[in-house]
């Protein structure tokens, strides 16, 4: 192989494992739930909050309230 088709095939597996760990290496940490009103993203439901003013650690959105979230 020439020096160029390593560099291309060794930036191109730096880049699929890049990707790779942002999508699926990152782990959320979520903290319990006291008891009370339970906030839920509305996309992403399993990121939940007691604190009213949260925003979902994935996509950022601000959390709704949920009588259904930890169930």
């Amino acid at each position: 192989m020439e020096t160029s088709q390593i560099l291309v095939t060794v930036a191109g597996v730096a880049l699929i494992a890049g990707n790779l760990w942002f999508f699926f290496g990152k782990k959320t940490t979520i903290k319990p739930v006291a008891k009370g009103a339970l906030y839920a993203c509305p996309m992403h439901p399993w990121i939940t909050s007691d604190d009213p003013t949260a925003d979902c650690s994935i996509c950022g959105m601000k959390l709704v309230r949920s009588d259904k979230a930890g169930k």
